[in-house]
């Protein structure tokens, strides 16, 4: 939690010492009307002070924020354009950077205007790796049709960047942990950037080994040192006269003079041109620009996502329009069903073979068994078995939920650059503000559906810290595809009436929504100690055509996210799964039933013997429990092998005596 510091008194303004105290030391830096004074009262809190820079009478504002433990001091620097030192402003904050005493530089950028603001930070980053970006104002920002691809940025410039907003207090906490991380060493520049000046390049280079015997300039880099020299800075002129290296000046003058002979144009003006080429590449691959144009279609879902009753109900039909699409593709239910209920079973069970999901198990289970017969002989069992039967299934269970999660995560990216989203965001808020959830919970809850990992991750799109921690421990009751998977060959196996199955499948997920919403309700009243419901704080853009480039950046940004974290630890249980149905007490288990796997099912079963289970039957599905805790659909497999492997699920299900209130 971000609080404030219990001392205010460590940033002591004019005279004091700064860094006593302070674990911690951020320069705020930013143009003017960049949003950098509203940023920095959100960051400070009420611990802003007033003084000046010493010998002037410039503004200096210092505060000091606690966050995980650790003091950290904000300066304010002067706002600037440049740090070209053409002003006493630009002065100040030049040499504060080069003082040594702040940790990081903290750069904004305005994101309804980023061209133009770009170049302060690029500046900043030729002086100093020690940066950190942050986007202010991207609520606005989208509001207009502005989107920055956040990752590229990050990527171009090799140093992080938050978009923020600091009237609605987006990426805040974000920022705070980045400050942290950046604290800790685990920074990611480690020089200062270098561009490209082209035919200045040599006369750079004679500039560098000019200035190796400069001590004036000792506190700068020599590459950095050089192009503003060649820039004609006086401040750095009048230093060097001062330590009495004139000579040095005068070769320095002589190089500035070559270039104007050899080029034809004024060093000053080649060097802005590159950097503003430069600004403007990174602009053309990371900034995407949307026309807002308002059609009938727009006036439609304007009128109708604004009614009471209505607007809830449009956003249900196409929430679950989108899931519908999503599964059929990916996974061929429901559309398997209708088909098998009109008589096209043939045609059923071809969806259900080619759907995405059935590709890629088929490939994998194909890939391992091609695996399995090349080792064997010539490998040992227990390597045969890791590769075959725990890398490619861990491997295959990652990829089988990323088609899925992508999709869903297109299909809301779609949602969200159009500005539909925001809108059910809205129609949602008053019915679940009743369970302590504001509109915003309706996002993890739908990716849910696909995957319960993902919605946990999507708990940060939660303003209040109350919030997010209410989605994280709602959304696993929510059913995800797996589930689904599992409930299907459930309710097939047990029902015989199409109609009795549709029942059971409904109340299924009713269980599991209503287990959502009293979740939430539960942790805010009784955990938080809360009774009002989190505000809706969102900003309302026009409706439009969504842009493709721009869903995809949102789409590929959370997708990627899931295979670095999710994806992983899927990946290290499925190892460990396979190790525990694998060996025993003796070794590799030819039988599953001596593996730790079955032991552990047995030491389970007399949780489940409560049930009416067998003790024969309950180890088995305890077994079972054990091999669906990575992917659930792996119950169903161990339940058919533990019977022979040559039944159905239905069969394999009355063969564990099973009956139908024990296994729903």
């Amino acid at each position: 939690m971000i609080g404030k510091c219990s001392n205010c008194g460590l940033c002591s303004g004019r005279g004091g010492n700064v860094r006593e105290g302070c674990d911690v030391i951020v320069a705020v830096a930013g143009q003017p009307n960049v949003g950098k004074s509203t940023l920095f009262n959100v960051l400070t809190g009420e611990t802003a002070r007033v003084a000046n820079w010493p010998g002037v009478t410039v503004e200096r504002k210092e505060g000091v924020r606690e966050f995980r433990g650790k003091r950290i001091c904000f300066i304010d620097l002067p706002g600037t354009y440049g740090i070209s030192a053409s002003s006493l402003e630009e002065v100040i904050a030049r040499e504060y950077i080069v003082s040594g005493e702040p940790d990081l530089i903290l750069v904004l950028v305005d994101s309804t205007a980023p061209e133009r603001t770009l170049y302060l930070p690029i500046q900043i980053l030729e002086l100093t790796p020690n940066v950190i970006i942050a986007l202010t104002k991207t609520d606005l920002a989208h509001g207009l049709g502005i989107h920055i691809h956040v990752d590229k940025l990050e990527a171009k410039l090799g140093v992080p960047v938050i978009a923020t907003s600091a009237i609605k207090g987006i990426g805040i906490r974000e920022l705070f942990e980045k400050i942290i991380e950046f604290a800790t060493g685990r920074r990611r520049r480690q020089t200062p950037l270098r561009i490209d000046y082209g035919g200045l390049e040599p006369f750079i280079s004679e500039m560098i080994r000019i200035l190796k015997g400069s001590k004036a300039l000792s506190n700068y880099p020599l590459r950095w040192a050089a192009i503003r020299l060649l820039e004609g800075d006086q401040r750095l002129e009048e230093l060097m006269e001062k330590a009495g290296e004139g000579d040095i000046l005068k070769q320095v003058y002589r190089v500035r003079e070559a270039v104007k002979r050899s080029i034809g144009k004024d060093p000053v003006e080649l060097i802005v041109a590159a950097r503003y080429n430069f600004v403007d590449s990174i602009a053309r691959e990371i900034i995407v620009r949307v026309e807002r144009v308002e059609g009938g279609l727009s006036k439609f879902f304007e009128n109708v996502l604004s009614k009471p009753i209505i607007g809830p109900l449009v956003g249900i039909a196409m929430l679950l329009a989108i899931m519908v699409l999503v599964f059929s593709i990916n996974t061929g239910f429901p559309l398997n069903l209708i088909l098998d209920s009109l008589g096209f079973s043939e045609a059923a069970s071809l969806i259900e073979s080619v759907s995405i999901s059935g590709l890629i198990n088929e490939g994998f289970n194909y890939l391992s068994d091609v695996v399995r017969n090349a080792l064997e002989g010539g490998a040992p069992p227990w390597l045969t078995s890791l590769i075959a039967d725990g890398i490619i299934p861990g491997v295959g269970s990652v990829l089988s939920f990323f088609p899925l999660i992508l999709l869903i995560f297109v299909f809301l990216a779609m949602l969200e650059d159009s500005g539909i989203a925001p809108r059910l965001a809205i129609s949602f808020h008053n019915f679940l503000s009743r369970f302590g959830f504001s509109g915003r919970a309706i996002y993890p809850l739908m990716i849910s559906l696909g995957c319960n990992v993902p919605g946990v991750m999507a708990s940060r799109t939660s303003i209040e810290d109350e919030e997010r921690y209410e989605v994280i421990f709602s959304v696993p009751f929510i059913p995800c595809q797996a589930r689904l998977i599992v409930t299907l060959a459930f309710i097939t196996s047990l029902f015989t009436s199409p109609l009795t199955q549709s029942v059971a499948f409904i109340f299924i997920y009713v269980i599991g929504f209503t287990a959502f919403l009293i979740t939430g309700y539960l942790i805010r009243r009784l955990l938080f100690r809360k009774i009002e419901p989190p505000e809706l704080i969102i900003e309302i853009p026009t409706i439009h055509r969504p842009n493709w480039k721009v869903v995809w950046w949102i789409s590929w940004d959370y997708s990627k996210h899931f295979l670095k974290k999710a994806g992983v630890i899927i990946f290290a249980l499925s190892i460990v799964s396979w190790f525990l149905l694998s060996y025993g007490p003796s070794g590799l288990a030819t039988d599953i039933s001596e593996s730790y796997g079955a032991y552990l099912g047995r030491v389970i079963s007399p949780l489940l013997v409560p049930y009416g289970l067998s003790w024969e039957s309950s180890w088995r599905v305890g077994y079972a429990l054990i091999n669906g805790f990575v992917a659930k659909e792996g119950l169903i497999e161990a339940i058919v092998l533990l019977q022979g492997g040559e039944v159905t699920f239905g069969e394999a299900l009355r063969m564990l005596g099973l009956t139908t209130t024990q296994a729903y």
